[in-house]
């Protein structure tokens, strides 16, 4: 089963294409941007399954968990903010703040980029960063990793060439899958339930061998459900996906969730 993504299917990414030359925005105040790569329907669903199937028993984990490290991994359940459902993808570059004018420079740049579609397939789970208190947890990829990464490349010489700063990191593809928020001190009211992927009780705090211990058992358990179907326990591989553009989206923080506009759509030749 291969998916396919294409951004003009419109309502998954929680907004309406719009231009970036400032038409219907203020073009006054700066717009926050990225450039990266959509994901198909499969994967939105497969990612909003496994979100739910790994909340599913946290609610008693650590009153009933046989392992020690059950408390502190029901801890680090409910400190997962997830990224909402439709809005999964995989960056390619942060641009940040930037005039509504500057937009329209940086998407004629990307226009001038010429890549080919990417065969992308779901790897293992991660957290950054990799030691001590995880603040994001990601989704990696076992195959196109070489790929975006020459396309983030591309992006990043396009963009030098526009004045921005190169990136001072090597490019890591990856799917942000939720952020962990920070843990609070004992004494204040924990345990309620879970809801939407996160919970309003105020986190614990554990040993550094228990948050450790708890890390790696939800990695652990994340590697095994990518592995099966989500509504089933038979074996069934998470379907690959072919990724046939790229996208300068806006970024606007502000509700609830963010919410992703496609300011320009830059597809793959074929």
């Amino acid at each position: 089963m291969t998916g396919d993504t294409r951004t003009a299917q419109g309502k998954t990414w929680r907004g309406a294409p719009a231009n970036p030359d400032g038409s219907g925005a203020d073009s006054n105040r700066p717009i926050r941007c990225f450039v990266g790569l959509p994901l198909p329907p499969q994967w939105q669903d497969r990612l909003a399954a496994l979100r739910t199937d790994l909340h599913a028993p946290c609610a008693d984990a650590d009153t009933t968990g046989p392992d020690a490290h059950a408390p502190a991994l029901a801890d680090l359940l409910r400190r997962l903010r997830w990224t909402p459902p439709g809005n999964w993808h995989l960056t390619l570059r942060f641009l940040g703040d930037m005039p509504v004018p500057r937009c329209a420079e940086v998407a004629d740049a990307l226009r001038t980029i010429s890549f080919a579609p990417l065969q992308l397939a779901v790897g293992k789970a991660g957290v950054f960063p990799a030691r001590g208190v995880p603040r994001v947890l990601w989704l990696g990829l076992a195959r196109g990793a070489p790929e975006c990464a020459a396309l983030a490349g591309a992006v990043n010489a396009a963009l030098v060439r526009l004045g921005f700063a190169p990136e001072d990191r090597p490019f890591a593809p990856h799917l942000t899958l939720a952020r962990v928020r920070e843990a609070r001190r004992d004494g204040e009211r924990h345990g309620a339930a879970c809801r939407d992927g996160e919970s309003a009780s105020p986190p614990r705090l554990y040993s550094p061998r228990a948050m450790t211990d708890a890390r790696d058992a939800l990695l652990a358990a994340i590697d095994t459900r990518i592995n099966r179907a989500p509504t089933s326990r038979a074996a069934s591989p998470w379907p690959d996906c072919t990724v046939r553009e790229m996208v300068l989206w806006r970024s606007d923080l502000g509700g609830t969730h963010p919410v992703y506009t496609p300011l320009a759509v830059l597809p793959a030749q074929a």
